[in-house]
């Protein structure tokens, strides 16, 4: 008579077979369709790292010159958007410091080419996350509204600040996030909830809903003049601010993580949109190597996600959390191989 194998060892190879399901996806046209798009990127990738077949000269009296193959913004992308499709922000933190190291932008250049990519990947995230009725719109509002006008400030702002000034900020904000990420592998953000609002209080500037038996309600005002601030900011290095404003939407004000994410991807259009209307009125933008990041990073937030749903998340913080850090130190001129 055989013996019955003990459940320990066959518990390994199911969450690795359900891992791999997750990640590879169903067996559908739509998901034929991402991995097929995914592939035929790489490819067109790599023939343009071998033989560059496309090459264009930007250049500007007051911003600088480069000369560079558009299509390589398909692997700015793809990595930014898998890092960030995985960590659920930061795509900013890791494309920003690509155009500028890998690709020789200027600073501006590469902030301003990044808003029109950022803008336009970002309105995708939040088509489907509204498809999913994940946002709260009337919260979402006010915060749009004081972020477009935070963000086109700080935008403003920036134009006049010297490279180097820049980057030191920068290379600030990616040690920041990277310390903010690392910091959450160990200690989870929990959510306080909104205390100053009475569980009764309704009215025009009370958002509140339910989502998965979970109910919250808050002002709409106070998370408004909250990415204001958030806003100038991300629109000085040009990022669009989630990594802040979802944490503070989740801790602070109590909405549920999923619906502090999906409110997130409307406020981030407004934040980072409103850069690109600054940045691109000021000619910082190359559009068509914008155009070519944002395919890469729709398809590699795609593969992102994916990963996102095999791995555990606390171990994914963590390995984002070194490359942040590695990123931040050859971004001030740090070698460490």
């Amino acid at each position: 008579m055989s013996e019955a194998v003990p459940a320990e060892i066959t518990k390994e190879p199911v969450v690795l077979d359900e891992g791999l399901r997750a990640f590879f996806g169903e067996k559908t046209a739509s998901n034929y369709f991402h991995w097929g798009m995914t592939l035929l990127l790489l490819l067109v990738l790599v023939k343009e790292l071998i033989a560059p077949s496309w090459i264009v000269t930007w250049s500007h009296e007051k911003w600088g010159h480069v000369t560079v193959d558009p299509v390589l913004g398909i692997g700015i992308g793809m990595i930014a958007g898998f890092m960030g499709g995985a960590a659920g922000a930061f795509i900013s933190l890791f494309s920003i410091p690509l155009y500028t190291l890998w690709l020789g932008l200027p600073v501006k250049v590469a902030l301003g080419t990044n808003s029109l990519a950022s803008a336009i990947i970002g309105l995708f995230a939040a088509w489907v996350h509204f498809t999913k009725g994940t946002p709260n719109i009337k919260l979402a509002i006010p915060m749009m509204i004081f972020g477009f006008i935070g963000a086109a400030l700080g935008a403003y702002i920036s134009l006049g600040l010297s490279s180097q000034t820049l980057k030191l900020y920068f290379a600030v904000l990616v040690f920041v996030a990277a310390g903010w990420m690392i910091f959450r592998v160990f200690f989870p953000t929990e959510s306080h909830g909104a205390a100053w609002i009475k569980t009764d209080k309704k009215g025009l500037l009370i958002a509140e809903g339910t989502w998965r038996n979970e109910t919250y309600r808050t002002d709409i005002i106070s998370p408004g003049i909250g990415n204001l601030g958030i806003a100038v900011l991300s629109g000085i290095l040009g990022v669009g601010g989630g990594f802040l404003f979802t944490p503070m939407l989740h801790a602070v004000f109590g909405l549920p993580m999923v619906v502090a994410i999906g409110t997130g991807n409307f406020v981030k259009v407004a934040n980072i949109g409103s850069q690109f209307v600054v940045r691109g009125v000021a000619e910082t933008v190359i559009y068509a190597l914008a155009v070519f990041a944002m395919l890469g990073g729709y398809f590699g937030a795609h593969l992102g996600r994916r990963l996102a749903l095999a791995v555990d998340p606390k171990y994914l913080r963590l390995i984002f959390g070194v490359a942040l850090i590695i990123v931040g130190l050859r971004y001030v001129g740090i070698k460490l191989f």
